[in-house]
């Protein structure tokens, strides 16, 4: 028994129009799909800008903190460094202009007058004595109207030696510079200090006895006992 050809399958057009058209939709263009996914690639990150943001106000609060602690910097530098170079030119100008005394500086300088015994100048002198108070001295000149640049001791332990012995009223000698230094009394309550290397006696040269209640009150390289009126001076430092 022969088959007979099988007739070939026929699809209306109706059928194929149905397909077609739900192909169609399922299946957008390329060239859609394209620009869709530049549009989204080209949206901008929210958190990308957030984060952009954040750094950009962090650094700026930086710059401001640092800003900030330069001027409190220089607030507190800049009046210590004014103040310095006022201290340095003010001392500067002392320097040039004055002489400093050292805290022990103390001076007795008095007019003593010819033939007459010293009064104002012997309470002074006691008051000098009582000032002498530092624990040691660098220096002692002995000097007046006679001889403006005197004579000096700057050994401390003998300036200070003669300083006590004024002070306390005792006697001491020492030999300093080719000269001989003595402290003694002189009269009732007189103590007087020498470079003669005598004490109470009247040999020429330089010898401080304001209160021995007479004339012979010493001098300062000249006669010590009935000398010319002059300036006398013991000085300390």
């Amino acid at each position: 028994m022969s088959k007979s050809p099988e007739s070939p399958i026929k699809i209306s057009g109706e059928k194929l129009d149905r397909f077609s058209f739900v192909r169609a939709y399922h299946t957008p263009p390329q060239q859609s799909r394209t620009t869709t996914q530049d549009q989204i690639k080209n949206v901008p990150s929210g958190s990308s800008a957030t984060k952009s943001k954040c750094s950009v106000s962090r650094c700026i609060g930086l710059e401001l903190l640092i800003l900030l602690l330069l001027l409190v910097l220089a607030a507190l530098i800049i009046p210590i460094v004014v103040v310095v170079l006022a201290l340095r030119l003010g001392l500067e100008y002392i320097d040039a202009n004055y002489t400093r005394s050292s805290p022990c500086s103390v001076t007795y300088s008095q007019t003593l007058t010819y033939g007459v015994a010293p009064t104002t100048q012997c309470t002074a002198w006691s008051a000098f004595a009582t000032s002498l108070t530092c624990s040691s001295y660098s220096l002692m000149r002995m000097y007046g109207s006679n001889d403006p640049t005197g004579i000096t001791v700057d050994s401390s332990s003998v300036a200070t030696a003669l300083a006590l012995a004024l002070r306390y009223n005792f006697t001491y000698g020492t030999t300093y510079n080719g000269l001989t230094w003595k402290v003694g009394a002189c009269g009732p309550g007189s103590y007087e200090i020498s470079a003669t290397g005598t004490i109470c006696s009247c040999p020429t040269g330089y010898t401080i006895r304001p209160c021995i209640g007479s004339s012979s009150w010493g001098g300062i390289n000249s006669a010590t006992c009935g000398a010319a009126t002059q300036i006398v001076s013991l000085h300390f430092e």
